[in-house]
């Protein structure tokens, strides 16, 4: 495991026991928090392994809603109807054009899924 980290140029990661557990906590490294910094600057290009993600194909309602799903992964359209002001309906055709663009997906039913940001 410190090979691969060495190798990452990421932090070594914490081993903690106990009599009959063992953890093993992995931290951050500087690069991914730098990239995670990125993430959240609308206008912004998101470059990931497997290709790139630019925020400017985002409208600006995308872009909201996209950041409320961060925000809370359980959020209903309903709530970002309110939050937004705008209705239900429009918040429905932002979602599918994000998830054509691949920034969110569904997870799970309706009642008891999530929102995953990609």
């Amino acid at each position: 495991m410190k090979d691969i980290c060495k190798a990452e140029s990421t932090p070594f990661p914490n081993v903690e026991y106990t009599d009959i557990h063992f953890y093993i906590t992995f931290k951050q490294s500087r690069e991914y928090l730098k990239m995670a910094e990125a993430e959240e600057k609308v206008g912004e290009k998101v470059v990931r392994k497997g290709g790139q993600k630019r925020w400017s194909e985002l409208t600006e309602r995308q872009a909201e809603i996209l950041q409320l799903i961060k925000e809370n992964s359980k959020i209903s359209r309903k709530e970002l109807s309110d939050k937004l002001n705008i209705n239900p309906s429009a918040v429905q055709k932002h979602i599918e054009k994000l998830k054509e663009k691949e920034f969110i997906e569904r997870i799970g039913p309706d009642k008891g899924g999530y929102w995953k940001a990609l």
